[in-house]
């Protein structure tokens, strides 16, 4: 297992590298606008569970596998794109709904099942997370201090900790803004839906064009 001075020493870089805006924290803020605090939350959950998955993956071995394979990369960070401008696509077509103060952000919220999966597929859609993993765990870990697998998970669980803290206050925070402001408004903006339409098509084509990590 790591010492407490690794893992200190990793937290701290871990909290550097998480606080840095990227692609991730501007989906979460536009989910927190579009479907509120708990949408949010939800996936924020969604995104760290991914994240989960690639240190479980990079444990086993299983990242270095696809970090081999160009065409599997290109092909999931396409994927992941697409998704991304799909789900703009689709608020850019609900644009004209609006909402009473009661249901202050969307039409129908979605159901938490629907946050959270969303959320996994944006971030298990960008295999930059595992190439990160790979170049940066390896600086933590120790062969005298144990199994290397054993470290690894320990070393993510801590990632992912921090990560899921950051992401859901970005999501709720967004969310919260959004009711305060609907109410005030009593309905929803078009313009509003657009933006957050438009941030999500911006965002899968960054992703496709530049294939940047999801943190």
């Amino acid at each position: 297992m790591p010492s407490p001075t690794t893992v200190a020493a990793f937290a701290g870089a871990s909290l550097l590298l998480i606080l840095f805006p990227g692609p991730a924290m501007l989906f979460l803020v536009a989910r927190g606008v579009a479907g509120g605090r708990r949408v949010g939350v939800m996936s924020a959950l969604g995104v760290e569970s991914a994240t989960a998955t690639f240190v479980v993956a990079t444990a086993l071995g299983l990242t270095a596998v696809l970090a081999t394979s160009a065409i599997a990369l290109s092909v999931v960070r396409y994927v992941g794109a697409g998704y991304l401008i799909w789900l703009g696509i689709g608020v850019l077509r609900t644009r004209g709904a609006t909402t009473t103060v009661a249901a202050p952000v969307v039409t129908a919220r979605p159901s938490d099942w629907t946050s959270w999966r969303q959320g996994y597929l944006v971030g298990i859609a960008n295999p930059k997370v595992a190439l990160f993993f790979l170049a940066f765990f390896p600086q933590f870990l120790d062969p005298a201090r144990g199994s290397m697998t054993g470290q690894i998970l320990v070393l993510g669980a801590v990632f992912v900790v921090i990560g899921l803290v950051f992401d859901a206050s970005y999501g709720a925070l967004a969310g919260t803004i959004s009711t305060r402001l609907s109410a005030r408004r009593g309905k929803k903006s078009t313009k509003g839906k657009i933006a957050i339409g438009l941030t999500y098509i911006g965002l899968g084509g960054f992703t496709a064009a530049t294939g940047s990590r999801t943190l």
